[in-house]
């Protein structure tokens, strides 16, 4: 196996963690579609299948180095929101854990000299950084909207 026990362990607790992010982007988006904000529910549905992309490049990963992936329970994400702005901070501090996830998962790899899970988890690191910032562009620009929200959807429709 190309990889010790530790980063097998840590890498299938992501794949629960990436997995719990689509969850949780799925459940965001059907709160947008209730809405009748059908911009912001694609938006938050292509998210969705973007995290449990992720989580299957973690099974990938572990699979060619000998590991065996393991499918971790998903807790119930949140399902309710009073307003589209508490939908966008959520989806915004999921990036942000998500985030230091992956950092801790660089420093495991590093910290085991494990240079072929360090360059496998460098997509991840580049990754994050557009996924924080795509997340806080709509967070600000779903604040800005404040109870107009529908101008969102106005402005996404032009993007």
């Amino acid at each position: 196996m190309l990889i010790s026990q530790k980063i097998e362990a840590a890498f299938n607790a992501q794949i629960g963690h990436e997995l719990s992010n689509s969850h949780q982007y799925m459940a965001i988006a059907a709160y947008f579609e209730k809405e009748d904000l059908f911009g912001l529910a694609k938006i938050y549905t292509e998210q969705a299948v973007e995290e449990r992309d992720h989580a299957m490049k973690f099974v990938k990963f572990l699979l060619d180095a000998g590991a065996s992936p393991r499918f971790p329970a998903v807790p119930e994400p949140r399902n309710d929101f009073a307003t589209p702005v508490e939908a966008a901070q959520l989806a915004y501090d999921s990036e942000i854990t998500t985030t230091k996830q992956i950092n801790d998962l660089v420093d495991l790899a590093q910290s085991e000299r494990n240079h072929i899970a360090q360059n496998f988890l460098q997509w991840f690191v580049t990754e994050q950084l557009e996924e924080v910032a795509s997340a806080s562009t709509r967070l600000n620009i779903i604040r800005r909207a404040g109870p107009t929200v529908l101008m969102v959807e106005a402005y996404l429709a032009h993007q």
